[in-house]
């Protein structure tokens, strides 16, 4: 019996609405989360990574794996030290790409689908022996009636997508990453990173996917620390910020305890000379 092969549902729907091929993108990424045969690769840091082959005959989106199930599918899980309205910034913002996706060397948006899904064109540096890679991609982001958030990602067309010679095509078949809430802890999310692609070029031969399987292992193990650190940066940013201000409330008051030494001052002067203390109504006439 081949591997995951209850991971394919029939093939009839008609996938030429937008709404469908989301539907089926998000459906399929939790499903091969949830129920796919799952091997363990490695157990460190409190990040947990597994792989497994996918079928050939698995559509997503109406588009079928074929060849691309040589490559590992492989998935990682680890919990983040901040909520999951904190850590979906970190993928709706591109500007922070590159900061948790060591891979991610330049990325921009070109089309607009709807509110929640874009595609976008990105580019990665070489790995191992293999030319650079772009990719261009369907991004699709949803929250989930449990209040899990999904990033739900598939290879897309776009005439729209830069085209140069510097870069090979590489496509990612399956990919997602999926938020939930960590129970009794606002502060923490549970994450699950997925990942299967279809290099291109030579590492679409036998040796290429060694090598290449061989690095997806260790690319969401990387992902997760890389948003680990992401949040340790924002963190110290945040409290060095607030240090900041506190510094400058403490300038104010020390302002204010001298000005009220100097109109205890003035009032002082004013009664040993005899004087009505005008301070009290004309502060201005300090000076």
């Amino acid at each position: 019996v081949q591997q995951n092969a209850a991971l394919c549902g029939p093939n009839d729907t008609d996938f030429t609405t937008n709404d469908a091929i989301n539907d089926d993108l998000v459906a399929k990424v939790l499903k091969i989360c949830d129920h796919a045969e799952w091997t363990p690769i490695s157990d460190s840091d409190g990040i947990k990574v597994w792989r497994t082959t996918l079928p050939p005959d698995l559509a997503v989106g109406g588009r079928t794996l074929g060849e691309t199930s040589k490559f590992f599918c492989v998935m990682a899980q680890g919990v983040l030290d901040a909520g999951p309205d904190k850590i979906k910034r970190y993928f709706m913002d591109n500007s922070r790409v590159g900061e948790y996706n060591e891979y991610c060397k330049e990325i921009l948006d070109v089309e607009t689908i709807d509110v929640n899904t874009k595609i976008t064109w990105s580019a990665s540096g070489k790995v191992g022996p293999f030319k650079e890679r772009d990719f261009v991609t369907r991004v699709h982001y949803r929250t989930l009636p449990d209040g899990s958030f999904v990033v739900a990602n598939r290879a897309e067309t776009s005439d729209k997508a830069p085209t140069t010679e510097r870069y090979l095509r590489m496509e990612i078949s399956v990919g997602g990453n999926v938020l939930r809430p960590v129970g009794g802890d606002a502060d923490k999310t549970h994450l699950t990173v997925l990942t299967h692609v279809n290099p291109g070029g030579i590492a679409d031969t036998r040796l290429g996917a060694m090598i290449l399987n061989s690095a997806a292992a260790t690319g969401p193990l990387k992902f997760i620390h890389g948003l680990r650190s992401c949040i340790v940066k924002d963190k110290r940013a945040s409290a060095e910020a607030s240090a900041a201000a506190a510094e400058g409330d403490d300038e104010v008051a020390h302002d204010d305890d001298d000005f009220t030494r100097l109109l205890h001052e003035q009032m002082q002067a004013d009664s040993r000379a005899g004087r009505r203390s005008t301070v009290l109504t004309c502060p201005a006439a300090i000076t």
